[in-house]
């Protein structure tokens, strides 16, 4: 099992926050660095804004997600990765939490939770564990610039601007 974990403090109140979150779980895109495109799929599911993401991972292609916990009241959205990964990841999912520490600000868990199998996963691991961290990272900084100013990150407008090439 690989396990990464991020945490941060938004300085931005816990609606805005969740809003991006949450409600624009399809529009990854908008904010994060590594995702060139998402759209969602399927009905409305518990409060959620679809039941399913797809997005353009640099990287790695097309990976399509299914929300498995969405909560308005928890400020929760998990979801599993169904396609896009690597044959040896068996099983991966991504959960998102925010706490409120005040008005004003706010405490984010990302945590990503991968298994991997096979002699592949077995070699691989160190080096998948190593480049989800930075990418966990990246992501978390990513959603961080953009609920505190509503615009993306310099990494997120630089890959915007590869990506019109």
């Amino acid at each position: 099992m690989i396990t990464i974990i991020r945490e941060l403090v938004i300085n931005q109140n816990i609606e805005k926050v969740w809003d991006i979150l949450g409600p624009n779980f399809v529009n990854a895109y908008k904010w994060a660095s590594f995702v060139n495109h998402s759209e969602g799929e399927g009905p409305r599911l518990n409060g959620a804004p679809c039941e399913e993401r797809s997005c353009g991972i640099s990287g790695m292609g097309r990976v399509k997600e299914k929300i498995i916990q969405y909560s308005d009241q928890k400020y929760l959205l998990s979801y599993q990765v169904l396609e896009g990964m690597p044959s040896m990841v068996k099983h991966a999912i991504n959960s998102w939490q925010l706490f409120v520490i005040d008005d004003a600000h706010v405490k984010l868990i990302m945590k990503m939770e991968l298994s991997v199998g096979g002699i592949m996963g077995f070699v691989m691991k160190p080096m998948m564990k190593m480049q989800l961290g930075r990418m966990a990272t990246a992501t978390a900084e990513d959603f961080k610039y953009y609920a505190e100013h509503g615009l993306p990150h310099n990494r997120k407008v630089k890959a915007m601007n590869r990506f019109k090439r």
